[in-house]
């Protein structure tokens, strides 16, 4: 049990790793003229082919076949997971600085620990729910604190947060239950998720708004949409998935607040834009809120 709570926690530490550099990887990519949804669109098709492939290497004949309510259940994450969460959040750094996108997208753990008592039945210790309100102080700090030195927020730059707020807390805590549970594993969830998702986006774009973005690509772009891939796609949700298997859903959201501290490291040398002060300290607060509720093995997990 103890193994399993530390590999959790790694896993967690991982998936954080790999999403830091999605912040800066969308602002870049907006700026070059190639669509967020493209990026997306070619996510899900690399992973599924992918998956698709390990899972008949691994499994063999039939790796396909599932039953009616689980296949509900993927439809459900694939929309949660590929089109509110990641989607919306490339959007929404498209309209707000790196920083503002990621700290609003981190409020997250406080819907988590709440929808986690209701639906996972899983009660969050004292030291994650102190952990969680630390964290809306260091969104306060990053947001609020500065008066004029921080850039104002954007309105569609917010909607867009939300929605991938919505995204990431409905997948965490569905992902969780069925994992737990040992409805599902890891590799199928993955496949079906953006094989679901992906089909979402790849549709809609199509019919609403074409492909005439891709004129734009060039090697650089190209060369982040393989990071976007199997990086933060393929590696990252793979890593969320297994920590889900170990940890509770809320210690695994206030560990994913770490990628703000990657992101604060890696958007000054992709992109050279410095953050404030503020919204520095306001990481800060987060992580260290981060390192109390993940320090020492909690009873839950």
């Amino acid at each position: 049990m103890k193994n399993n709570y530390a590999r959790g926690v790694l896993m967690a530490l991982g998936t954080a790793m790999l999403w830091g550099g999605m912040g800066p990887l969308a602002k870049f990519v907006g700026t070059q003229g190639v669509s967020m949804t493209s990026v997306m669109c070619y996510r899900a098709v690399v992973i599924v082919l992918l998956m698709s492939l390990w899972l008949r290497y691994s499994v063999g004949h039939g790796w396909y076949r599932i039953g009616r309510p689980l296949m509900r259940v993927y439809l459900l994450l694939g929309f949660l997971t590929v089109v509110m969460n990641a989607w919306g959040f490339m959007l929404s750094c498209q309209y707000l600085t790196v920083p503002q996108a990621l700290m609003l997208n981190y409020t997250f753990p406080i819907a988590v620990m709440t929808g986690s008592y209701f639906i996972t039945g899983e009660k969050p210790s004292r030291k994650q729910l102190a952990a969680g309100f630390l964290i809306i102080g260091g969104l306060y700090v990053g947001f609020f604190a500065s008066g004029g030195e921080t850039p104002p927020l954007s309105v569609p730059g917010l909607l867009w947060g939300i929605v991938s707020l919505v995204g990431l807390s409905g997948q965490m805590l569905l992902s969780r239950k069925i994992l737990r549970d040992g409805d599902s594993n890891p590799p199928l969830q993955l496949f079906y998720v953006y094989l679901f998702g992906g089909a979402v986006l790849i549709i809609a774009k199509s019919v609403f708004v074409g492909w005439d973005d891709l004129a734009a690509m060039n090697c650089s772009v190209f060369a982040l949409m393989q990071y976007s891939a199997f990086g933060a796609g393929l590696c990252g949700f793979g890593l969320l998935l297994g920590a889900l298997r170990f940890i509770p859903a809320p210690l695994v959201s206030l560990v994913l607040t770490l990628e703000i501290a990657f992101a604060l490291v890696i958007t000054p040398l992709s992109l050279g834009l410095s953050p404030t002060g503020f919204e520095i300290a306001g990481c800060a607060i987060i992580m260290a809120a981060v390192a109390c509720a993940a320090a020492g093995k909690e009873s839950s997990a």
